[in-house]
């Protein structure tokens, strides 16, 4: 599993370690508590069926678990599938803000996007295997509010394609309230 985590400086996340592999068993015993972020991992990769989209030019697919919000940030769990007969890699999600500024008549219009900054995530692999799938979860800061025109995406790439990311549309207010933290 990778994990990463940012600082207030940096809108990209690194991978900060690689973890035990998900699917051993864990001794109630021995392990400590999972963390709230964990538990959402643990749980999308529960999921057997998610439902899958399929992108055009793309060798992968993406799900969408749940969306949560916990106090002022904003937690998501996703799945990316490999469906062709090749090795995938992935680079860790980011979350991007988009849309477009309406200037005066003359100048016309011009289109926004920001990284947004993400506080932790979790991607059991960033090399999916030909048919084989990948679960993570990312966790970011909302902002209070946004233009009328701006939207947020989850963004997922492929490490030969990162010029042509798969934007997943999410909600500005998640869904599902409360929880951990």
């Amino acid at each position: 599993m990778i994990t990463g985590s940012a600082s207030a400086e940096h809108a990209m996340v690194e991978p900060t370690g690689i973890a035990s592999s998900s699917t051993q068993s864990r001794t109630p015993a021995a392990a400590k508590p999972l963390s709230a972020v964990d538990e959402e991992y643990e749980l999308q990769i529960r999921v057997n069926a998610p439902g899958w989209t399929k992108w055009e030019g793309k060798q992968i697919e993406t799900s969408l678990g749940d969306i949560r919000q916990w106090s002022n940030q904003t937690v998501i769990s996703f799945s990316i599938l490999n469906t062709s007969d090749q090795p995938v890699e992935v680079v860790p999600p980011q979350i991007q803000i988009s849309g477009r500024a309406l200037k005066k008549k003359r100048e016309g219009k011009s289109l926004t996007a920001d990284q947004l900054l993400i506080r932790e995530y979790r991607l059991s692999t960033t090399r999916i295997d030909a048919g084989a799938r990948a679960d993570g979860v990312v966790v970011f800061d909302r902002p209070n509010f946004k233009q009328s025109t701006e939207k947020l995406f989850l963004q997922i790439a492929q490490a030969d394609q990162v010029d042509r990311p798969i934007l997943i549309r999410l909600p500005f207010t998640p869904p599902i309230a409360g929880g951990a933290r």
